[in-house]
């Protein structure tokens, strides 16, 4: 018999489902007292939650029998994962439940500000009938540029296409495979995409990459007259900078359902009252269906279910394995998989479209021991490379079980392989392959003092440990450029840690790897790409063994 306590109110779909199934006895707790929520936490093998309950350590520690957390929404950020992780509890959430109401509501905030339907509404409303102010835009014949490819993205896309629109996509880890299929057009630079746009709506998770990136300055590359909707995260916009170019006539308007602070304070620049004409704004409500909710609610009872009898199930956003199953040895091994593929995505050009994980030696009795479940598809190692490479671009935020799903997603195809012959005992390889080019990253554990080493990249021998800053370059193998380099550098106040060179006899290019202190910045970058010594010039920073 499976106990399972509900935090909060659901909807009855998902309720009916539990109720129905023999095993289950369902506890419906709404509004308890804290005291009495840590007695009945005791002795459940589940909990079903919404965002007003926080699942941390303490309850995690507490609950002796939980199994399952399941998240009616979305966000996680009520739950401690790394320690449900750690105790074996599966934390599911419902991230395709609201694709198609979010989808629909942007449609719904972009015709509204197109036709200027609330501004007519409340005209009318006081008596007027002035149907000459509110001229409108059709979509037909218009260029739609989205930002960000996923569930979503994808879904707005389709719909676009039936209004007549042009479509662009911008997204730098969707695959070509991916939008073709979709039939739009891959905008390859942002800047460039947003000078075609009649309309701009966004779709991406809020990253520190994505983080700000509509500001001042990508606001002055909008096409003079064009659209900005946001239904996606409110930290993407500079919603001051959005304000003003609605005022200064550069945008024609913008229609927002999330903000930065929520809710918005009473003088949040899209409230002033010189571009109320211009704006349509909405409290967050995207989710807000009732096919939403209902789906929402079905998706985690019945994967809840699923989960609780070692069936197969879907949308756990935490680990596919037992990290505390691994090894010493093995967890060394894990994290630097992760590593392997930070670095393989800070290199590759393009957007993977396939990402191949081999190894040899690594202690597989206890990734195999390590499987939280027989279905699990790929090894812990294989799923820590994958979630290396989406980090670069999605953020830290992906989770070992959420990156599978994101890759297929994306149109990235992961397969796993062997290595049959190596000067290494133990070895990894990484093989990540984009529409230009391919990847291949060499990387071990040493077997006598345990250190994560790099041992290759692209043919060419090397031996770091990955961890900190690095500026990482192909070059011209001729006299001076490492002197120049340095120079550069300096001058920029940049200190080298460690410097490591793998040279390729007879093809005129060497490969370096430059360990810095401190942060590199965006323009240093911008600065070597332009000196005639170097192919390519990048960076990237190893945080963390997660």
């Amino acid at each position: 018999m499976w106990k399972i306590l509900v935090t909060e109110e659901i909807h009855p779909s998902g309720l009916k489902e539990l109720r129905k199934d023999p095993e289950v006895e369902l506890l419906e707790k709404v509004d308890m007292s804290e005291e009495e929520f840590f007695h009945l936490v005791k002795d459940v093998d589940a909990l079903v939650t919404r965002s007003g309950t926080s699942i941390d350590k303490r309850v995690l520690d507490e609950a002796k029998r939980l199994k399952v957390v399941a998240r009616a929404g979305v966000g996680v950020d009520n739950i401690d994962l790394d320690w449900a992780s750690r105790k074996g509890v599966v934390v599911i959430n419902a991230p395709t439940g609201n694709t198609l109401a979010a989808t629909e509501h942007t449609f719904a905030l972009l015709l509204s500000i197109c036709r200027k339907l609330p501004h007519g509404f409340n005209d009318l409303a006081r008596g007027g009938w002035n149907r000459k102010a509110f001229m409108g835009m059709q979509l037909h014949g218009k260029t739609l540029l989205i930002i960000g490819l996923g569930r979503i993205g994808s879904q707005v896309a389709k719909r676009a296409k039936a209004f007549g629109m042009e479509v662009l996509a911008y997204d730098p880890y969707i695959s070509a495979r991916k939008v073709e299929e979709l039939g739009v057009r891959r905008a390859l630079e942002l800047e460039g995409a947003l000078a075609l746009a009649d309309v701009v709506t966004l779709h991406t998770p809020l990253t520190s990459e994505t983080k700000g990136m509509i500001d001042e300055r990508t606001l002055k590359a909008f096409k003079k007259g064009a659209i900005l909707i946001n239904c996606a995260r409110g930290g993407l916009v500079d919603e001051q900078a959005c304000a003003d170019a609605i005022r200064e006539g550069r945008l024609a308007g913008a229609a927002f359902d999330v903000f930065s602070q929520e809710p918005p304070k009473n003088d949040h620049p899209l409230f002033a009252e010189d571009i109320r004409d211009r704006v349509v704004l909405t409290p967050h409500i995207g989710a807000n269906t009732h096919e939403a909710q209902s789906a929402v609610s079905l998706i985690i009872a019945k994967n809840l279910l699923a989960a609780l009898k070692g069936e197969p199930y879907e949308h756990a956003v935490n680990l596919p394995f037992m990290e505390h199953k691994l090894s010493a040895s093995g967890k060394r091994f894990l994290a630097l998989a992760r590593k392997m593929g930070i670095l393989a995505a800070s290199i590759v050009a393009g957007a993977p479209g396939s990402v191949q994980f081999s190894m040899r030696g690594i202690p597989v009795d206890d990734v195999v021991e390590a499987r939280a479940y027989e279905y699990c598809s790929h090894c812990p190692y294989t799923i820590a490379a994958l979630k290396g490479v989406l980090e670069r671009h999605l953020g830290r935020g992906i989770s070992y079980m959420e990156a599978p799903l994101l890759a297929q997603e994306r149109g990235i195809y992961v397969e796993e392989a062997s290595i049959s012959d190596s000067r290494y005992r133990y070895l990894m390889e990484l093989k990540v392959k984009s529409d230009k080019e391919e990847v291949v990253i060499l990387a071990t554990v040493t077997e006598d003092d345990e250190k994560q080493r790099i041992v290759g990249i692209n043919g060419y021998r090397m031996d770091f440990e990955p961890s900190g800053s690095f500026i990482i370059f192909q070059n011209h193998d001729r006299p001076g450029v490492i002197g120049k380099i340095g120079t550069y550098l300096g001058e920029k106040g940049i200190n080298i840690a460690n410097f490591y060179l793998g040279r390729k006899n007879g093809s005129g290019l060497a490969f370096g790897v430059l360990q810095v202190d401190g942060e590199v910045d965006q323009r240093v970058l911008e600065d070597l790409n332009e000196a005639e010594d170097f192919v390519w010039v990048s960076s990237v920073k190893f945080e963390g063994d997660r």
